[in-house]
């Protein structure tokens, strides 16, 4: 049986066993586009198995980066942040570091790399064929894009927007907070007939909104503690959305943490 579901003709949302990590595959004039190709090296084959002409990158953590070196002919399109973290090594570091828990094998890491710069900006771009729209998304991490495909009615959120887990703040509250207002209202204004998420499956236009107010009310909540003098340990009195995720009283804990230090450090 196969992992895929089939969203439109032209759309398919493809499921990592580890996290429900997305993986999208667009096919439009004969050319496929993988999104965040991942993660282990047989569902990279298995969602790639037609041939890929392009893959975009939504942003440059180890689980969204793993599968580029198995596609050595692909045009890989990312931010310039995102192009950094790989060029640096940084990307690749980090999937040899956190992938030795799950016995991950790896495989192309010679290969990791940023063939194009998407250039964040209102204005349409061209991803291989298709039409995009690629709007900066900061917050979880620095490095992150949202890119809206109106040919397509599809928006792809990134680590933002998941029913699976709480929201990761690594980058910063505050730019996370923006990135929400940015995603919700593009969600109001375009009512995309699918949002697909970085963790999970994808969102109609409504749910999407639905999980953007739940996350923005919790975002505020971070913020408003920290810039009110919590303690950076004090995350047992900030409630958070129970979405069930294995780490997520970690992961909150984590971010109430890093907004108290962004205030204490000015």
């Amino acid at each position: 049986m196969s992992r895929a579901l089939e969203l439109t003709k032209t759309a398919t949302w493809w499921p990592s066993v580890l996290w429900q990590t997305t993986t999208l595959s667009l096919v439009n004039d004969g050319e496929r586009l993988l999104v965040d190709p991942g993660i282990a090296p047989w569902e990279v084959r298995e969602a790639a198995r037609e041939g890929v002409a392009h893959v975009l990158i939504t942003h440059a953590d180890w689980d969204h980066v793993m599968g580029i070196g198995l596609l050595p002919d692909a045009t890989v399109y990312a931010t310039s942040t995102a192009a950094e973290r790989i060029r640096s090594g940084e990307a690749r570091a980090s999937v040899e570091r956190l992938s030795r828990q799950f016995t991950l094998p790896l495989e192309g890491l010679d290969g990791l790399r940023v063939d194009e710069l998407l250039v964040p900006a209102p204005d349409e771009t061209a991803v291989g064929p298709w039409t995009a729209v690629c709007h900066p998304a900061p917050g979880h991490t620095p490095d992150g894009v949202a890119t809206w495909l109106p040919e397509e009615q599809l928006l792809v959120a990134g680590d933002y927007l998941s029913q699976n887990e709480i929201p990761f703040i690594y980058d910063s509250a505050w730019s996370y907070r923006e990135t929400l207002s940015m995603l919700a209202g593009l969600i109001e204004r375009e009512r995309p007939d699918h949002v697909v998420v970085g963790h999970g499956s994808p969102h109609d236009a409504d749910e999407a909104l639905r999980v953007a107010v739940e996350d923005m009310a919790y975002v505020e909540r971070v913020v408003g503690f920290a810039e009110a003098g919590g303690e950076p340990e004090g995350a047992s009195s900030v409630p958070y959305p129970d979405r069930g995720g294995w780490s997520d009283a970690e992961e909150h804990a984590g971010n109430i943490r890093r907004a108290c230090e962004a205030v204490a450090g000015g």
